[in-house]
């Protein structure tokens, strides 16, 4: 059975009206007891003192008139008349002792008819703390008072009376009376406890109906209140809480009114944090799913089709390492209000049945999400897909410093290529990779065999991962010989990669991969430590200038843990100079080249030599050699390729050229014919390694060739 809060108000009211009351009557009976207690106690005291001092006084007056009387008795020692004079004491029951000694402390008489105590010291006889002196002295100890009185004659003191008398007599009485007040009190104490006990039962009576009244008018406020929640939990939201009172209800009512304002306000940010990205304001990953998987139920109902454009900036994640992840938010924002300003621009100006679901989406990073609902064709697609490419390939302006980057676009088909949001983020996913890998700034629709590629891709990633642990990988090393001389000088350290089930994987279908991921960085400080391993102990004990290139990735300048530990394994060998050639490419040093110069600088004093791989294939100025430690150019084999019989290629002769201007030396890579090797003898290139001289070889068999001492000929 449910009761109201005013009929629970009220019997809890009356409930502690109740306690309260007990608490105090029981706090006046404990004090009313209390203070008869010490009433009795008091009285008694008192009466005690006063028979006391009364017993004292009269035993005082007795010794006086005593001593008084027996001074000649005394002096004469005529003891039958000190016999007549004590036998009126000794005879009364509250006399304990009587003697009568002299001024050496003997006894001369203690009241009895024998006197068999005479002569002895009275000492003996009194209880501990008296003392056998002739003056007046009065002590109470325990329940005899012991009295001291001295016996003169002429005003000489020549003897003493020393008498105990006992009150316990008085005792009695004194207890007697007490045990009458108690009696009387105990009475009182009665009739106060019930007229206190009627007294309470009436008020508490009159108090709880009171309390039940006033529980009904005070709480009808917080009824209504009650009702005008559960009616906004139900939904009505122009629910008013305000009573138009200046009491504390009126503060509750304004209180749930802001509290009501405060909900709506807590539901709106819930909503924007829950479905939208904190960063750009656009709709997140949640919200893309949802209106997505709207979409897909509503193309399937209206029998139509749906686009989803997964857009990707390219060389975002340079912006992030050079110049910090606040101007990369801030680029993120404005290539999202680029984007926003692009959809709005294509709501105005194209026929979209549902323009609602013209969603754009960030689901993270630098990925965005356009969705695309019943487009008329897949050259619209196309249109689209293009603006998108246009608008982020315009640079962008932060903190007065521009930025590139461009967009690689997927896009995925409902319901071509799928019928699921999972399916359809997925494959628009795996298209934009393709886009990315094409050349960046594409777009691609999905087709089937990419997601084989994903796959095998992923594949190869952690097949690398594993061959790393198992030692599955090992180096090769392609001879470099002098072009001039034909001697082998050098030599490069290759990656090679031994499946255990697939047998030799070529580099070309791995390395692309790994310098896409984070497994370059390790497999950068493995091959390093592996060639300078090798050549510590197989290659300079057979040639003292052999000299070993090997390629540094461009990433290792970004991570300082990274450019540390290469320092740390070049400077644990202690090679000598000039024995280890690094080798990194144009376009990694361009990045930052002060930052780089102090790198390389810092790499060079372990007695490194830098170089610079595929020279002629990225950087177009030139200016930058003069800025960095560079000890030699590496010409790309694309340059190499065209020297023919009939004509040379003048690029390589303006990188040979120009390498003698500085004063460094030129590899030139990919010689394969007799007719390169030639041409580039003919205009100074002074070392050169491809198949006309040796294939890449594992380090057994360069060794081999080292042993026999086999040197080529120049043509």
């Amino acid at each position: 059975m449910k009761h109201s809060l005013a009929t629970r108000y009220g019997i809890l009211l009356a409930a502690m009206t109740a306690f309260v009351s007990c608490c105090v009557l029981l706090v006046n009976l404990y004090y009313l007891e209390h203070y008869a207690r010490e009433s009795i106690n008091a009285g008694q005291q008192h009466l005690t003192t006063a028979v006391e001092q009364q017993l004292i006084r009269d035993a005082e007056l007795v010794a006086t008139t005593v001593t008084n009387n027996l001074d000649t008795a005394v002096y004469n020692l005529d003891f039958s008349a000190i016999q007549e004079q004590l036998e009126a004491l000794t005879e009364q029951s509250n006399i304990a002792y009587i003697y009568i000694y002299d001024q050496e402390g003997l006894i001369i008489h203690d009241g009895s008819h024998e006197l068999q105590t005479y002569g002895q010291p009275v000492s003996e006889f009194l209880p501990p703390g008296l003392v056998a002196n002739l003056t007046k002295e009065t002590q109470k100890i325990g329940r005899f008072i012991h009295i001291a009185q001295p016996i003169k004659s002429g005003g000489t003191t020549f003897a003493a009376l020393r008498l105990a008398i006992t009150y316990k007599d008085a005792e009695s009485d004194i207890q007697n009376l007490s045990a009458d007040l108690e009696i009387q009190e105990n009475q009182l104490r009665s009739n106060i406890l019930v007229t206190s006990l009627s007294i309470i039962a009436v008020l508490l009576v009159i108090a709880t109906a009171i309390i039940f009244m006033l529980s009904q008018h005070l709480l009808a406020p917080v009824k209504s209140l009650a009702e005008r929640c559960r009616a906004y939990a139900g939904g009505e939201k122009q629910i008013r809480f305000q009573l138009e009172r200046d009491d504390e209800f009126g503060l509750l009512g304004e209180a749930l009114e802001e509290m009501k304002d405060s909900i709506n306000h807590s539901q709106r940010q819930v909503e924007q944090l829950a479905y939208h990205d904190p960063l750009t304001q656009l709709p997140n990953r949640r919200m893309f799913n949802e209106e997505l998987s709207k979409l897909i139920h509503w193309a399937e109902r209206h029998d139509s089709h749906v686009a989803v454009l997964f857009i990707d900036l390219d060389h975002f994640k340079q912006v992030n390492d050079v110049a910090g992840h606040e101007v990369g938010d801030k680029l993120l924002i404005q290539a999202a209000h680029r984007l926003s300003n692009l959809v709005a621009s294509l709501v105005d100006e194209l026929d979209f049945p549902v323009p609602e679901s013209l969603l754009l989406s960030r689901l993270g990073g630098d990925e965005f999400v356009l969705l695309l609902p019943a487009y008329a064709d897949l050259q619209q697609i196309d249109r689209i897909a293009t603006q998108i490419a246009d608008r982020l390939d315009n640079s962008f302006t932060i903190e007065d410093r521009r930025y590139n980057v461009s967009a690689s676009v997927g896009i995925t088909l409902y319901p071509e290529h799928g019928s699921t949001v999972t399916e359809l983020l997925k494959q628009a996913d795996i298209a934009m990779y393709a886009a990315k890998h094409s050349g960046r700034k594409r777009h691609r629709f999905f087709k089937p065999d990419m997601n084989t590629a994903v796959i095998s891709k992923m594949l190869i990633q952690q097949g690398v991962r594993d061959a790393m642990a198992r030692n599955d990988l090992h180096l090769a090393y392609q001879p470099i010989v002098d072009l001039q001389s034909g001697e082998i000088l050098g030599a490069e350290a290759l990656i090679r990669w031994h499946h255990p089930e697939k047998g030799n994987i070529p580099p070309d279908s791995f390395i692309p991969l790994i310098e896409k991921t984070d497994l370059i960085l390790p497999l950068t400080l493995w091959t390093l430590e592996r060639a300078c391993k090798d050549l510590t102990n197989h290659l300079l004990p057979r040639r003292s200038y052999f000299k070993l290139s090997v390629n540094i990735s461009g990433a290792a300048l970004k991570e300082q843990s990274i450019r540390d530990k290469i320092h740390q394994i070049i400077s644990s060998y202690a090679l000598p100079a000039h024995t280890l050639h690094l080798e990194l490419t144009e376009t990694s040093m361009m990045e930052n080249i002060q930052s780089c110069a102090d790198i390389l600088y810092d790499w060079k004093d372990t007695g490194a030599d830098i170089w610079i791989d595929d020279f002629g294939t990225g950087y177009s100025s030139l200016s930058y050699l003069h800025s960095l430690p560079i000890d030699g150019l590496k010409i790309d084999r694309s340059f190499i390729t065209d020297i023919t019989q009939q004509e040379g290629n003048q690029v390589v002769e303006t990188i040979i050229t120009l390498a003698h201007s500085l004063g460094i030396e030129t590899i030139s890579e990919g010689i394969e014919t007799p007719i390169q090797q030639q041409f580039l003898q003919s205009r100074g290139g002074h070392y050169g390694q491809g198949y006309l001289f040796a294939k890449p070889a594992p380090l057994e068999q360069l060794t081999h060739i080292l042993d026999k001492e086999s040197v080529y000929e120049p043509l």
